[in-house]
């Protein structure tokens, strides 16, 4: 059986348009960068998906009133994971595959340098 935290964990890094860069970023809307870092930092079982994994072929559904329905295939924003690892405050996701051996802490230390702080 795939072990579900390297599956989750395979991105280490950002897309060219992560929200979390410091430069080339995608503009989201007022505040939604801000919610969602404060979402991760409050809450570590969240988690959040890339983009790239969400909105492609094998991504998941999204209903009329705005939910998602996952797929399987999505994997954690390397550039949220980055910025996790930055500010000290990995995700429990994260430390489970540091415990287990599939993920290091400096899986991320080269992204780190782009993400903002």
């Amino acid at each position: 059986m795939p072990d579900p935290f390297a599956h989750h964990l395979r991105l280490k890094r950002p897309c060219a348009n992560c929200p979390f860069l410091k430069e080339g970023a995608i503009e989201l809307s007022p505040g939604r960068l801000d919610g969602i870092i404060e979402g991760l930092l409050e809450d570590d079982h969240s988690t959040f998906q890339c983009h790239k994994t969400v909105h492609s072929r094998k991504g998941g559904e999204w209903d009329e009133d705005g939910n998602y329905t996952a797929s399987g295939h999505e994997a954690m924003c390397a550039g949220a994971a980055a910025y996790l690892m930055k500010n000290g405050s990995p995700s429990v996701a994260m430390r489970i595959a540091f415990a287990t051996g599939t993920a290091t802490p400096g899986d991320w230390n080269e992204a780190k340098l782009s993400i903002i702080d």
